[in-house]
């Protein structure tokens, strides 16, 4: 009995607050702390992998034509959310998409720009501030193919260090320019330059249809608009695409711009090329008057069409020509117009962790006779009248099996054939030097999206056997 009266004693006495705790109404729950957007990508990449596990498995096990069919196409929208999410993993890099854009849009199709470049459009008014940057190492081989002494020295440098300074004044109107330094110091003892890449205004008016005028960048192959580090594999842009398509090649001019479903263009009208600056080795390179008292006797037009077959596959075209001799004569008299034509033809896909590309440029030049005769150019110093090449390019990211990591590791493998003068006028001679194969193998790393690591060999190979191999490593970022 007195064990019974103590058990009923310490009910109530410890029983009592309880019961007064259980009538009480519940408290307001701690609300839990927001994820940050690093684990929010985090949590969707480990759903995303065990969802395409569980995919795997039912298709292992389905022996139905029909239930194939249906797996089928939830693999292709799993891969259409993986691209959401690489897309995401740009982190502040990454424009917001504006009100009404389309699943799966990137910036250099809608914007003709690169991601980091972008992020103007994704604020709502006022200033915006992105760059990039890369230190690049090269280390070349003593001999050349031939076996001779080799005179490239290894050189370490910033090589290029670039500030985006965006203002969007409101939904319609947007300042956007892109400020680089090369080679860390601009002085008379250095091989230094600032220089304005692009700067220009554009009228926003529909994903459709907008309207772009100033310094802009020609849409011209893969590299020329989308040329971060972090956008293309090699420690180096590919050749191909800095002397056969000049790199970075600007103008000043006007234009149009737009992407309406699988479809994006691009048309400008620009200042013309100046054939002063042709040469037998670079072509057209130092022939672009990168928007600095630019001769404008003679005007251009460049166009692009880019078709997205389906996420992740691009493929396009496009097309620079007009008259390069800004009412130059040759010391005969002879005026020079030197019709200067560049075409290219491109793919770009990404699948999972397959990265593949593909690039053929043509360019050709009219009167190039007269071209040599303005540049004193004898023999085989003449500039090409033709001039062409191509290159394959895959990696595969290799962590991209991996589920949830943000650790990428790209191995990739380049082959290049380009030759600045694969034709040249009656009367002059092609110089076997600029006939060019490489090959580059190396493997790009990114810890975070924002930051690259490449390193890689190549093999340069020319028909004079003059080529000498390198070994280069540059390590990136952008923001």
């Amino acid at each position: 009995m007195r064990r019974f009266m103590r058990f009923l004693f310490l009910v109530l006495v410890l029983g009592g607050p309880l019961v007064a705790a259980a009538q009480a109404p519940p408290p307001a729950p701690t609300p839990a702390p927001p994820l940050t957007p690093e684990q929010r990508i985090e949590q969707l990449e480990k759903l995303l992998a065990d969802t395409r596990t569980e995919l795997e498995r039912l298709k292992a096990f389905s022996t139905s034509a029909e239930t194939n069919a249906k797996l089928e196409e939830l693999s292709r929208r799993i891969d259409i959310l993986a691209e959401e999410i690489q897309n995401l993993k740009m982190g502040e890099a990454a424009p917001a998409l504006e009100a009404g854009a389309k699943s799966g849009e990137k910036s250099v199709e809608r914007y003709g720009i690169g991601p980091a470049a972008a992020r103007v459009y994704g604020i709502k008014s006022g200033v915006s501030i992105g760059g990039y940057g890369e230190v690049l190492y090269d280390n070349f081989a003593p001999k050349d193919q031939s076996g001779n002494p080799a005179s490239g020295e290894d050189v370490i440098t910033l090589l290029r260090a670039v500030v985006y300074l965006g203002y969007k004044f409101d939904q319609h109107f947007v300042l956007n320019t892109e400020i680089e330094y090369e080679n860390a110091v601009v002085a008379s003892d250095k091989g230094g330059e600032a220089e304005v890449e692009f700067a220009y205004i554009d009228y926003m008016h529909a994903p459709a249809f907008n309207a772009r005028t100033g310094l802009v960048l020609i849409p011209s192959g893969l590299i020329n608009q989308l040329h971060e580090p972090t956008a293309y594999l090699g420690a180096r842009r590919p050749d191909v695409e800095t002397f056969i398509i000049p790199s970075t090649w600007r103008e000043i001019g006007t234009g149009f711009y737009g992407t309406h479903g699988p479809v994006s263009y691009q048309f400008y009208g620009v200042n013309g090329l100046n054939v002063a600056g042709y040469s037998a080795d670079e072509g057209i390179h130092e022939g672009s008057q990168e928007g600095s008292e630019a001769l404008a006797k003679s005007w251009a037009f460049a166009g692009r069409v880019d078709f997205t077959a389906m996420p992740g596959l691009l493929v396009g075209a496009s097309v620079f020509s007009g008259d390069a001799g800004q009412g130059q004569f040759t010391p005969s008299g002879q005026k020079i117009s030197a019709l200067t034509t560049v075409f290219d033809a491109h793919l770009d896909w990404r699948w999972r962790g397959l990265w593949l590309r593909g690039l053929y440029a043509h360019t050709s030049v009219a009167q190039a006779n007269l071209v040599n005769e303005l540049n004193g150019f004898q023999g085989d110093e003449s500039v090409g009248s033709r001039q062409e090449g191509w290159y394959v390019q895959a990696g595969y990211d290799v962590l991209s099996l991996v589920p949830g990591t943000r650790l990428s590791l790209i191995p990739y493998a380049r082959y290049e054939q380009y030759d600045t003068q694969a034709q040249v006028p009656v009367g002059y001679e092609r110089n076997p030097a600029n006939d060019i194969t490489e090959l580059t193998l190396g493997a790009a790393f990114q810890p975070i999206p924002q930051l690259i690591l490449k390193a890689d060999w190549q093999q340069r190979h020319n028909a004079a056997k003059t080529g000498v191999n390198v070994w280069n490593v540059s390590l990136g970022y952008v923001f």
